[in-house]
């Protein structure tokens, strides 16, 4: 790896652990566009020596990138330039999987690292949730365009508590007994935190870490997961009461810490009757893509959508003239909305190759891990703004390329959990 190659990726690293440490508190410091038009450069730089995959979800990929710059050139004729980009980053950030093609040689390197990343992640959100709970100073400290540094969307939490669940569940993250059931109380903590305050966050865990276990063809590891749930009894012990013991005043949309809350939430997931604003939340949420799927489906928007440019919204929703609520909180609602309805059904077929090889016999332990931490991703995306902006799409992209990299490269001088090489995979659906 030359000394350019190798400033970039240590780059890609720290930027990757900003965002996974901070999400929304750094979401406009512009750090991954600035990594994205770097790696672009590099692209350019080696595109003699890159070897890509062509196969289909590639080729979808690729497909979806340039419709986006077709839609860009189609939005700045009506709307600013700048709004047009920025909306044009719904699927821009897909470059990020092919940057990391670049260092077919280093994902070994790369995976350590990422183990270290969450290695310290529980403690890191413990750290800023109580701050930012307890210390009134913090709910000031604002760095990058205007936002609380310590603010985390909670579910985006989930997701990354999942993350850290796999890496340590599949040996990524390496540490003594004891201060691996210190992570396991606090992500105990964390998850309970969450559950209070997203429905969706709950969700993604629970669905992504079942999928991960019912698909899972590691037998040695399925006995050690069965093992350990004697352990979970006394992990909630100590976590619960420390949870209980969190007194922080309720939210914006009135949740709040307690077993209440988290029964309250579960349950309104599923009750049509439920009453306050866990439902009026549902409802919203279910009227406004029913008047997406109206006006696409059944209306003028059908073939291209309502393009790039304009704030969703302002222009579907009364009232809905907040500057920071642009999309639907369904990311496929989003791509539905702004590129039509032909466009939409090539994301469903994108998300069925992607998803697909979950069923595979014999699919590497590495590949079934990297598949349900994006299956996590898209699941809170169906619910919240996420694969929009960077806090979500720049770590969604990276765990899709480190996937189909090391389905096609295979992993070399793997210092962790896999002894052998990773075996190449077949990457033609």
């Amino acid at each position: 790896m030359n000394s350019i190659k190798k400033i970039y990726l240590n780059f890609y690293l720290v930027v990757l652990a900003l965002y996974v440490y901070f999400d929304k508190g750094i979401a406009y410091s512009f750090l991954s566009e600035v990594l994205l038009v770097g790696g672009v450069l590099l692209l350019i730089l080696n595109y003699r020596t890159l070897e890509i995959p062509w196969n289909k979800r590639i080729f979808f990929l690729l497909l979806f990138l340039t419709v986006t710059a077709v839609f860009i050139v189609r939005g700045i004729r009506a709307y600013p330039f700048m709004e047009v980009i920025r909306d044009s980053f719904v699927f821009n950030y897909i470059l990020f999987v092919f940057i990391l093609f670049l260092f077919k040689d280093d994902l070994g390197y790369f995976i350590e690292k990422l183990g270290v990343i969450y290695k310290w992640f529980p403690l890191v959100a413990v750290i800023s949730f109580l701050c930012l709970s307890y210390i009134p100073y913090m709910t000031q400290l604002e760095v990058f365009g205007g936002q609380i540094l310590l603010l985390y969307k909670y579910g985006d939490l989930s997701v990354h508590l999942f993350i850290t669940t796999m890496l340590l569940l599949n040996g990524y993250i390496r540490m003594e007994k004891k201060f691996m059931v210190i992570n396991a109380v606090m992500i105990a903590y964390l998850y309970l935190i969450t559950a209070s305050y997203s429905r969706a966050g709950m969700l993604a865990y629970i669905i992504s870490f079942s999928v991960f276990y019912f698909f899972s063809a590691n037998k040695v590891l399925k006995k050690q997961l069965i093992s350990y749930l004697k352990y979970v009894p006394v992990i909630l012990l100590i976590a619960l009461p420390i949870y209980l013991g969190t007194n922080v005043e309720e939210n914006f949309q009135g949740r709040k810490l307690g077993l209440d809350q988290l029964t309250e939430n579960a349950t309104s997931i599923f009750n049509p009757n439920a009453e306050g604003t866990l439902n009026d939340n549902k409802v919203w949420r279910l009227v406004w893509w029913a008047k997406i799927i109206d006006y696409t489906f059944g209306g003028e928007y059908f073939v291209a959508g309502k393009g790039l440019g304009m704030s969703l919204a302002a222009d579907d929703v009364p009232g809905g003239e907040d500057a920071d609520l642009r999309s639907p909180h369904n990311f496929h609602m989003t791509v539905l909305a702004r590129y039509g309805v032909p466009f939409f059904m090539l994301w469903l077929v994108w998300l069925y190759l992607h998803f697909k090889r979950i069923r595979k016999k014999g699919l590497h332990p590495l590949s079934l891990m990297l598949l349900v931490i994006t299956l996590a991703f898209v699941f809170n995306s169906s619910f919240d703004v996420y694969l929009e902006g960077p806090m979500g799409a720049f770590p969604f992209w990276t765990f899709v390329g480190l996937l189909y990299a090391q389905e096609t490269f295979g992993i070399k001088n793997n210092p962790i959990v896999l002894a052998t090489e990773c075996e190449k995979e077949e990457t033609h659906d």
